[in-house]
């Protein structure tokens, strides 16, 4: 029987990515805007009320702006709600008032009074509009009340536009008033509006309440306004109660009867459009997507035509619409293959204002895509007065360089004087190709103007020097109007198709150095692991392909920022520093071009992972001008997303390793512990038992008893000492911080004085030592290296029984001296040759010297700070020998004669 899963089971990713939504929406503050159809309605005094109806419930709620306009009532209000002091800078010689975001954010409070949701801040300010402080106080977990009217809607601005004739230039995004947790509408009649009016509680100055009336107050248009309130409240109710009544997974499965996308470009009529797909997906309850085709003549943009599409895209996600770019040449085609691919039923699409000879000649798209739509309804939206198209001018591709004009000049000179040598073999028309060629050289080379500058002027010499009368623009025999005719028309078009295919070679060229840009970045940074040499590749690859200067920084102790490559531009540093935390903290794009700080000279991008940032990159042009592309943004963002990977994998790695580090370290604490407890609590034992019979017993006890004690004290303080001692040396050679004293000895003086050091020790020991004749010099320490004999000995006769012979032998190996301390006991048992040079390591079998496993770890340390190298292996018959190599003095120096080293 097989399991068959439940269908009406919600699926475990869906209902983490619920619950993930949950907790996110529950640290966030809660937005509840009193919506008004205009001003005068009463909403700020409304917000007010329910301020005070708070405040008497206890809760925590703060004035952050309120504008009064010099209402009594309002300002009465105003009182007893404690208020937050505000901003006021100097601009233009008017001083303004503006929300202390920093201040709001420090008091946090649970509700925060914030007065017209869309103002527009002052230049200087940390964000351009109001509306973005109070994001920042949402997503810093502050409730917000605020104030806002209906022409302020984005999505709106063009209907209102067009039925009061006067255009509003400060917007909020439909998304943000459709993330708002509550909408209170604040409704009035039209007739008691122009009362309120007329008795100057809506503006207070005599001459702004007449221009007012004329303008904006009047009873259809309040009328109009008041319905579109009244509908856009309606609609968000709806929604709201939807969603509320669906969970996600069910929310999902519903079905979209339609799509909506909108054909966008840099224009200004792609604004209109932008809202015009917003308003029909809201009320279809339909996604909507933006398409931008990235044709030759995107090339051609000015940097305020780029400029002017950065505002079409931003708008466009501001609106809860997505952008998409899709490189193509014939625009129409891209449209539909896009539009089938991804089911698409509705296609909105511009159609601008042209001169009749422009329609005629050209088309235009909207024609296009209604010849070749087939199911999908094609929305025709036409430019109104005032619009103008999109901005063609100098760019990287297109500037007016007139050395391209003199090449084009030179190139009619060249086929004029071919045609003229050649005048007794060939005709004008023979001519005319002559000068078609020239036409394909031009445009491939130098592009459309110089093309269509060559195609004229070779006409003009065409008649002036092949078409009789010669050398006069007149001519007789009238078939030649034809013949100059076709060549300006041939001409013009093969410039065209030419320069059109050299645009479209240009641009596979950049897609392929960006392909191989970022491919190559990306198997770069696969073979790094420090965050230093990660951010210095990327670094190099976006400062070489954008000629920008690039820095990158990280989180590091306590969550502060440090710079690992680069660092930030010198003037107005403060801003700059301010945009860069902001990037980290809020994890959204900061500083130029962008809602935050963009006054700023560098662009901060927020280094992106699951579960926060990794980091900031921030990048400043090298001019000051410089305004990045739609393909450039493209690249700055795929190499944020590499980067922000590469550093959370060596994070990971960095973490790994410090965590066997740390275990590790554990171990060997764990380990020193048991080994060295018994070392210390023996001697430890011993001196305290005999220390105390002397005290005890002082008077008492023989003399000789007393210095037998004593002596048993001092021998037991003594070992204690050793194995303090190991344990320093331990230490000291492990973190590197051991100085070496190297100086030339002989190595049969160290182990002399090795020797003598442990006299008691062998005594009854068989001991040989055995040196090659003429041994030269070693460079090293001699104390560190005495110890190490020391140590190999002591380990030599603690772990061998007393009739074990014991030899010490010193021998020339190339450019090194090998010295070997050897016994013929029971020698090393397999698999313990590495390990018994490591900390703490001991070897048991039966002695009764067990030993804290320090002394042969504090050889192999000394031995690798001389540059040498230690081992041990076994004899063939029997026994152990534990060799190390040294290396020789400078004999030259030494003034040691060569034949003492033969």
């Amino acid at each position: 029987m097989t399991n068959q899963a439940d269908p009406q089971r919600p699926q475990p990713d869906s209902l983490l990515r619920h619950i993930q939504e949950e907790e996110k929406r529950s640290r966030r503050g809660k937005l509840k805007i009193f919506f008004g159809s205009c001003a005068g309605v009463g909403k700020t005094y409304a917000m007010l009320s329910a301020a005070h109806e708070k405040r008497d419930e206890g809760v925590d709620i703060v004035a952050g702006i309120i504008e009064t306009h010099g209402r009594p009532e309002t300002e009465k209000l105003l009182q007893g709600l404690p208020a937050l002091e505000t901003l006021t800078l100097l601009y233009r010689s008017v001083n303004l008032r503006e929300l202390d975001l920093d201040a709001a954010l420090k008091r946090k409070p649970a509700i925060l009074l914030v007065d017209e949701f869309a103002h527009t801040n002052a230049p200087g300010m940390r964000h351009p509009k109001r509306w973005n402080d109070v994001e920042e106080l949402l997503d810093a977990g502050i409730d917000v009340y605020t104030t806002l009217n209906v022409q302020h809607i984005e999505s709106l601005s063009d209907l209102i536009a067009g039925t009061t004739g006067i255009v509003v230039k400060e917007t909020i995004p439909d998304s943000v008033f459709d993330d708002a947790a509550d909408i209170i509408l604040v409704d009035i009649n039209a007739d008691d509006l122009l009362k309120r009016l007329s008795e100057g509680k809506v503006y207070i100055a005599e001459r702004a309440r007449a221009n007012a009336a004329d303008n904006f107050f009047k009873k259809n248009n309040l009328i109009a306004l008041r319905e579109l309130a009244l509908r856009r409240t309606a609609e968000r109710i709806d929604a709201q109660r939807e969603e509320q009544g669906l969970t996600n997974e069910e929310r999902n499965q519903i079905p979209i009867a339609d799509k909506i996308l909108v054909c966008i470009g840099s224009d200004v009529l792609s604004a209109k459009l932008v809202r015009t797909a917003k308003r029909m997906a809201a009320s279809m309850k339909a996604p909507w997507f933006a398409l931008y085709i990235e044709n030759p003549r995107h090339y051609r943009l000015s940097k305020q035509g780029l400029s002017s599409l950065r505002a079409i895209f931003r708008l466009t996600e501001n609106m809860g619409g997505k952008v998409v770019t899709v490189q193509g040449d014939n625009a129409a085609d891209q449209i539909i293959d896009y539009a089938h691919a991804h089911r698409v039923t509705k296609i909105i699409i511009g159609r601008p204002l042209k001169p009749a000879w422009r329609i005629f000649v050209e088309g235009t798209l909207s024609d296009s895509l209604i010849r070749k739509s087939g199911n999908i309804d094609v929305y025709v939206i036409t430019g109104e007065g005032g619009n103008v198209g999109p901005h063609y001018g100098s760019s990287s591709l297109h500037k007016a360089k007139w050395n391209l004009y003199g090449a084009a000049s030179f190139a009619v000179v060249l086929a004029t004087s071919i045609g003229i040598l050649a005048r007794d073999f060939i005709n004008a028309s023979d001519e005319a190709l002559i000068y078609l060629t020239g036409v394909v050289a031009v445009a491939s080379r130098y592009g459309m103007g110089p093309a269509l500058f060559y195609a004229f002027l070779s006409a003009a010499c065409l008649d002036f020097f092949f078409i009789a009368p010669t050398y006069s623009f007149s001519i007789y025999d009238r078939s030649y109007w034809a013949t100059l005719f076709v060549l300006l028309v041939t001409g013009s078009v093969i410039a065209n198709q030419a320069s059109r295919l050299r645009l479209q070679n240009i641009m596979s060229r950049r897609r392929e150095q960006n392909t191989q840009a970022l491919y190559a970045l990306t198997k770069r940074l696969a073979s790094l692991h420090d965050d230093t040499d990660i951010a210095a590749a990327a670094a190099s690859q976006i400062g070489d392909a954008l000629a920008v200067d690039v820095t990158i920084w990280v989180p590091r102790q306590h969550n502060n920022l440090e710079s690992v490559y680069g660092k930030l531009p010198n003037e107005n540093h403060a801003k700059e520093h301010s945009a860069l935390l902001w990037c980290f903290d809020n994890k959204k794009p900061a500083g130029r071009a962008t809602d935050t700080m963009p006054s700023a000279r560098a662009l901060y991008l927020p280094l992106l992972l699951a579960d926060g940032a990794a980091g900031v990159l921030g990048v400043v042009p090298r001019q000051a001008d410089t305004v990045f592309s739609v393909e450039e943004n493209a690249l700055l963002e795929t190499t944020a997303s590499l980067l922000a990977a590469s550093l959370e994998r060596a994070n990971a790695a960095e973490l790994a390793e410090r965590s066997i580090i740390e275990a590790e370290s554990e171990r060997l604490r764990n380990t020193l512990l048991s080994s060295v407890s018994h070392d210390l609590r023996t001697p430890l034992a011993s001196i305290t038992g005999a220390s105390s019979s002397i005290a005890m017993d002082a008077e008492t006890m023989p003399r000789a008893t007393i210095h037998e004690l004593a002596k048993s004290i001092q021998g037991e303080a003594s070992r204690l000492s050793r194995i303090v001692t190991n344990l320093l040396d331990v230490t000291t050679l492990e973190s590197g911080q051991v100085k070496l004293n190297q100086q030339p000895y002989f190595i049969q003086e160290i182990i002399g004085s090795a020797l003598a050091r442990l006299e008691p020790l062998l005594t009854g020991r068989a001991l040989q030592t055995h040196a090659t004749d003429n041994l030269p010099m070693a460079m090293v320490d001699g104390t560190l290296i005495e110890q190490v004999l020391q140590n190999l000995i002591e380990n030599a006769v603690h772990h061998t029984t007393p009739q074990t012979a014991i030899t010490v032998s010193a021998v020339l190996k190339g450019n090194e001296i090998m010295v070997t301390v050897s016994d013929n006991g029971g020698g090393i048992r397999a698999g313990e040759e590495e390990k018994i040079f490591d900390k703490f390591y001991t070897v048991t079998r039966g002695e009764t010297h067990k030993g804290t496993g320090l002394g042969l770890a504090i050889c192999a340390g000394i031995i690798r700070a001389h540059g040498g190298h230690i081992w041990v292996s076994n004899l063939p018959d029997s026994g152990a020998k534990f060799c190390f190599t040294l290396p020789l003095a400078d004999q030259a120096k030494l003034g040691v004669p060569d034949d003492l080293n033969a």
